[in-house]
């Protein structure tokens, strides 16, 4: 490809990324017909799990992440879930709780729950 060619290209480095539709370049369009989300039953336990092991753990974790918890919940329970907002929830608490196996457990399968689930 010549130097002055445009590059329209899509790079991503790190993180989640949940794309219902793109178009990149001169003239691209991207439509959707009605892709939407639709929360496991799943999900509702593993919440149950990730706020008692919040609970316990809360010495060695920050502060904040139990009120990210409930920001994922109230989106998982809202009429429509935005999967961006809870991947890039998920993705923030699961920094969060790297220090403590059983949760960083926990929010790996609540990712894995989300990610296959819906559409």
């Amino acid at each position: 490809m010549p130097e002055s060619s445009p590059n329209y290209g899509i790079q991503q480095s790190g993180g989640v990324s949940n794309v219902g539709n793109q178009a990149v370049g001169p003239h691209a369009r991207a439509v959707s017909h009605g892709l939407t989300f639709t929360a496991s039953p799943q999900n509702s336990e593993l919440i149950t799990e990730l706020m008692t092991l919040l609970e316990r753990h809360r010495a060695e974790i920050p502060d904040e992440a139990e009120a990210v918890a409930e920001e994922l919940q109230d989106e998982l329970d809202s009429p429509e879930p935005d999967r961006g907002v809870i991947a890039r929830t998920l993705e923030r608490l699961t920094n969060m709780v790297k220090p403590v196996a059983p949760l960083v457990e926990t929010v790996g399968e609540l990712t894995k729950a989300v990610e296959g689930f819906g559409a």
